[in-house]
């Protein structure tokens, strides 16, 4: 059943409580953009911080009797005792071995020992491709996410020379756990067994697949063509990002895994707000754009057909509201006053800015309408009445902002029936 008018049959919310400075920024862009192609499995979920910890995501199953590279895989592992965990700031990878040079170079950027050095590439598990990686465990376990870092069993597995895979990579390529799998280089027909010693959620997006730096060596992973870095307490990770691509250039890909400091975690403050919108990782790109994670995006981003505008793409509980409040439009005879629509659904910085806070264009829960003649700074061509509408619909009105967007309109509250 469709909402019906608001001062009928919908009780406001107290309104919840958003990010400041939700301003379009740059004003109009792209109506319809393409979802964002999904991000590494093992990616890590930003959760608000009133969140609980999740449980470790590790399956080991018991050890074999059978050896590994001349040590049974009973025996335990020596490994460095972890300490600190650390945050995973940045990302670095490349096609081809980083210099001496340039990794002394990156390293300094990152607090002593803040830095993990690895193999990064593509393997064939099962006989299909899969991004895996090659590492030392005891000093790549650390940027590991928490759980995963502390489960000794798993990187002692990694240490004995036994694979460790993802949950999702595991079910799509039905690997037995605890049992040998076939890996082998890409673009050749030879292929070996290592027995999968566990699952884990390692929260470093493109780990697939990790086995220790000797088994990435006898895959073909190339060395030191992958760098985590942490940025400390006093560096702002977007700092760090950019004094990353200085040294690297165009010779690699520059990941940013963790959220500015300007806005920490990627939610909307308030509890219901928080639980209503949910939250997500996301990627975040020289452009200013973002790539929220592929399962947040296919759970609350949608698209339909709405009075005036057509078809729109925007977050699945903003929709009724902005279908209910154009039907308004149109049944006052005010369709006219409105011409186009400007974009919902844009994943991005305002004004393209990573030091700045995440637009609510984001989230799909803002939209610009008659950009053209409602740019920022201008009293605009809004026709009154539409924007009483929309208010009663529970939008807030940029126009109303002390440096006005009238393009603009956001949800301010959710509306119940």
């Amino acid at each position: 059943m469709p909402l019906r008018s608001p001062r009928t049959a919908c009780a406001l919310l107290a309104a919840l409580p958003l990010l400041a400075l939700t301003a379009c920024g740059n004003g109009a862009r792209a109506s319809h953009p393409a979802a964002a192609p999904a991000p590494s499995s093992l990616e890590a979920v930003a959760s608000p911080a009133s969140s609980p910890t999740p449980a470790p995501d590790v399956e080991v199953p018991a050890p074999a009797s059978t050896a590994v590279r001349g040590r049974a895989a009973a025996d335990p592992v020596a490994l460095r005792p972890l300490g600190a965990l650390l945050r995973p700031d940045v990302l670095v990878t490349g096609t081809r071995t980083f210099s001496p040079g340039a990794l002394a170079r990156l390293a300094a950027l990152s607090p002593p020992a803040g830095t993990a050095v690895f193999r990064a590439g593509t393997v064939r598990l099962a006989g299909k491709p899969v991004h895996a990686v090659g590492v030392d465990p005891s000093t790549f376990r650390a940027f590991a996410a928490k759980g995963t870092a502390e489960a000794t069993a798993v990187w002692q597995t990694v240490a004995r020379g036994e694979a460790v895979a993802s949950h999702a990579v595991s079910k799509s390529r039905a690997l037995p756990l605890g049992r040998d799998v076939q890996v082998g280089k890409v673009g050749t027909s030879p292929q070996f067994l290592r027995r999968l010693g566990a699952l884990a959620t390692t929260g470093i997006p493109g780990t697939d697949l990790v086995v220790d730096d000797e088994t990435g060596r006898s895959l073909g992973l190339p060395a030191a063509t992958g760098m985590l870095l942490t940025a400390g307490k006093d560096v702002d990770p977007v700092v760090l990002a950019r004094e990353v691509r200085a040294i690297t250039g165009d010779g690699a890909q520059v990941d940013l895994l963790t959220p500015p400091s300007a806005n920490p975690v990627a939610f909307l403050t308030g509890s219901k707000a928080a639980k209503a919108f949910g939250a997500f990782s996301y990627r975040y790109f020289p452009d200013g754009t973002i790539q929220p994670d592929r399962s947040w995006v296919d759970s609350n981003i949608v698209s339909g057909t709405v009075p005036i505008l057509g078809r729109v793409t925007c977050h699945r509980l903003m929709l009724p509201q902005l279908r209910g409040a154009l039907q308004e439009v149109v049944d006052r005879g005010l369709s006219a006053s409105l011409h186009t629509y400007d974009g919902c659904y844009v994943p991005r910085f305002i004004e393209s800015n990573p030091a700045r806070s995440i637009s609510l264009h984001t989230w799909g829960i803002a939209i610009d309408l008659d950009a053209s003649t409602n740019y920022r700074g201008i009293k605009g061509t809004m026709d009154p009445q539409v924007v009483a509408i929309f208010k009663r619909w529970g939008f807030r009105w940029g126009g109303d902002w002390q440096y006005t967007d009238p393009m603009h309109f956001e949800m301010g509250a959710i509306l119940t029936r």
